[in-house]
């Protein structure tokens, strides 16, 4: 009897996650399309059908998942998150309704399925303004955020522990014998970059190394920028204080574009600078040398908002939670233990 083909049997003949393989064969965002075609093709190849879902039970509720435009595009991160809150609402017979709007909009405008009473629940993903979120909860309707929060809001929300992963990312460094240590991210892009630097900051002081200022960049995006711009703004901190012996960034895509940079300036990865980022995306096992890292449980992120979304439709609690999921350090070959050299 011939053996049945599955997403499994894809993701192990190209050596990637079955996620991944659900994602690009679902049309979902994040992946490449390089990517996309490969998992196309050899689906193809090899027979495999992707099966939507039948029928809905008519007792199905519906929960409209909120995303901002430059969210969906974002590779590699909250693709799977998204995956696991479809996933886990699916499980629990609930239909999920998907509105994306772009946030350069002056005024956000409701979708049409909470404007008519058809949503249960609302579950917003990434970063949202406060605008955006107080237009929401005008709804009056059971509202958790994911990878986002605002201090004077009582909400519930699902985060990674951002700041203890900035933490130990940087403790890690520190570990291996660096002292010169940079931050890559702009922290006023996201609250998840924000309390990742002030991780990176709390390890430095509790460690006694001096923070130099020169070293980082915190009021830029580098996967926004060109190469030659990428590569202009490390020459201009090692024309100014000297490059550091190690960089924590704010998330892989930002330490990948570091990564390629330094290595078209011909430093050396990791012997002359290590560099460690932050989610775990596939882009971070696909290049050379594979990234240091801090791994982030995305679809698990995305499997607690549903279940804190139902426990709040089902039960009007008073108290609000902030859960904090760990992220855990993935040891590749980007860091350079400088005490064993």
């Amino acid at each position: 009897m011939p053996k049945k083909v599955t997403m499994d049997t894809i993701a192990k003949k190209l050596g990637i996650s079955k996620n991944t393989v659900s994602l690009a064969l679902r049309g979902m965002a994040g992946i490449s399309e390089a990517t996309r075609k490969k998992i196309e093709e050899t689906a193809l190849s090899i027979g495999y059908k992707y099966k939507t879902n039948g029928v809905k039970s008519l007792n199905t509720r519906n929960l409209c998942l909120v995303i901002a435009k430059s969210t969906r595009d974002s590779i590699g991160f909250f693709s799977y998150i998204q995956l696991g809150i479809e996933d886990e609402a699916r499980k629990n017979n609930m239909n999920t309704i998907i509105h994306y709007y772009d946030e350069k909009d002056d005024i956000f405008e409701i979708p049409n399925c909470i404007r008519e009473g058809m949503i249960t629940g609302i579950i917003t993903l990434g970063r949202n303004s406060l605008k955006t979120i107080n237009a929401i909860l005008s709804y009056n309707l059971p509202v958790v955020l994911v990878d986002n929060y605002f201090d004077n809001l009582e909400m519930d929300c699902i985060l990674t522990d951002n700041q203890c992963g900035g933490y130990l990312a940087t403790e890690y460094l520190i570990k291996c014998g660096h002292t010169k240590i940079g931050f890559i991210g702009d922290t006023s892009l996201s609250v998840s970059f924000y309390d990742r630097y002030q991780g990176y900051l709390k390890a430095l002081n509790q460690h006694n190394i001096e923070m130099v200022e020169g070293y980082s960049v915190t009021d830029r995006v580098l996967d926004n920028l060109t190469s030659e711009d990428a590569e202009y703004i490390i020459s201009e901190i090692k024309s100014k204080e000297g490059l550091p012996t190690a960089y924590f960034c704010c998330n892989d895509a930002q330490a990948v574009v570091l990564l390629k940079a330094l290595k078209s300036m011909n430093i050396s990865i990791p012997d002359e600078i290590s560099i460690i980022g932050y989610d775990d995306i596939e882009a971070a096992r696909s290049i050379t040398p594979e990234l240091t890292t801090m791994k982030v449980e995305k679809e698990l992120m995305g499997k607690r908002a549903v279940s804190m979304l139902i426990e709040r439709i089902e039960n009007r609690k008073e108290i609000t939670e902030k859960i904090l999921l760990s992220a855990k350090l993935i040891e590749r070959q980007s860091v350079k233990n400088k005490k064993l050299s």
